[in-house]
């Protein structure tokens, strides 16, 4: 293990849950640990002592820079390595911020966002800044906030993606990789709504599932192919609300949610971004508890 700032802190968390709670985390993951020495042999293929096996969690900071990866498994000779994204009763991929100042375009795919994108949203932000002067709270706004500012916010952020689309080339394939991430990695899903863990390999690069040491894999995680097109970009159900869904092809969808992320009016506002559809190749493990 890699004592890390990044362990230390998640071992400060485990230790203060009860111990009901720590069994729910060591049981998903055992299980998963369980699973995934079958799929990636590099886990277990150990020849001599000095081969060794690196562990190490990320610090958050490395998603700013394309790693969503919380938990890398390392081996030096031979080179090797995989990466887990482990998450909690959520399978949430980005929760990305719009504001008067931050360039969504060019932080998510490359391409600056046009002038007419800001003169769009800037009656939005001024409306905030108002109501903020006279002392409301985004709960105060009630259903003002979803007509004055999540509506016209959401219609703006999608006449753009869609304009940097239809101008430059590779966004869609951009975009995904944007939200899952530049390194190919396992997710896994703690579900104890319906008492299971999930494993789904994001295998976008072939760099998954392979021999290490001589030692083979017993499943395939097929390699998946990211987006060309957007096929379809509109609210949720053909209706307005506070929900982007976007088609593409491959099997690709995502969803948009805006909300406020803060009781306070500040000027900018918060994504929950759901990976809705992936391609069918897709490896996916459901483990029950």
């Amino acid at each position: 293990m890699v004592d890390n700032s990044a362990l230390k802190v998640a071992r400060g968390f485990y230790n203060s849950f009860p111990d009901n709670k720590k069994e729910e985390f060591d049981t998903a993951s055992k299980q998963t640990i369980e699973i995934m020495q079958k799929i990636e042999p590099g886990l277990r293929a150990q020849t001599k002592h000095s081969d060794k096996l690196f562990i190490s969690l990320q610090n958050d900071s490395k998603g700013a820079t394309g790693d969503v990866r919380d938990v890398v498994f390392r081996r030096i000779k031979p080179a090797w390595e995989i990466g887990f994204s482990a998450k909690n009763n959520n399978d949430a991929v980005k929760h990305s911020r719009l504001s008067h100042v931050l360039d969504f375009g060019n932080e998510w795919v490359g391409c600056p966002c046009s002038q007419t994108y800001w003169d769009e949203i800037k009656p939005v932000f001024n409306y905030l800044l108002k109501r903020k002067s006279e002392g409301h709270t985004f709960k105060s706004l009630g259903d003002d906030k979803i007509r004055y500012v999540y509506i016209p916010l959401l219609k703006a952020f999608r006449k753009e993606l869609i304009r940097i689309n239809n101008n430059n080339v590779g966004v869609p394939a951009k975009l995904i990789k944007y939200l899952i991430g530049n390194y190919s990695f396992y997710k896994v899903i703690k579900d104890d709504s319906h008492n299971l863990v999930i494993v789904k390999a994001f295998n976008t690069d072939n760099k998954l599932n392979k021999t290490v040491n001589g030692v083979k894999t017993k499943y395939t995680t097929p390699k998946i192919n990211l987006p060309n097109r957007i096929v379809e970009f509109d609210f949720m159900a053909g209706r307005e609300s506070t929900t982007l869904d976007l088609i593409l092809d491959g099997g690709w969808e995502v969803s948009f949610r805006i909300h406020s992320a803060d009781s306070k009016i500040v000027p900018s506002l918060k994504f929950d971004i759901q990976l809705l559809g992936n391609p069918p190749i897709l490896f996916t493990q459901n483990i029950f508890r």
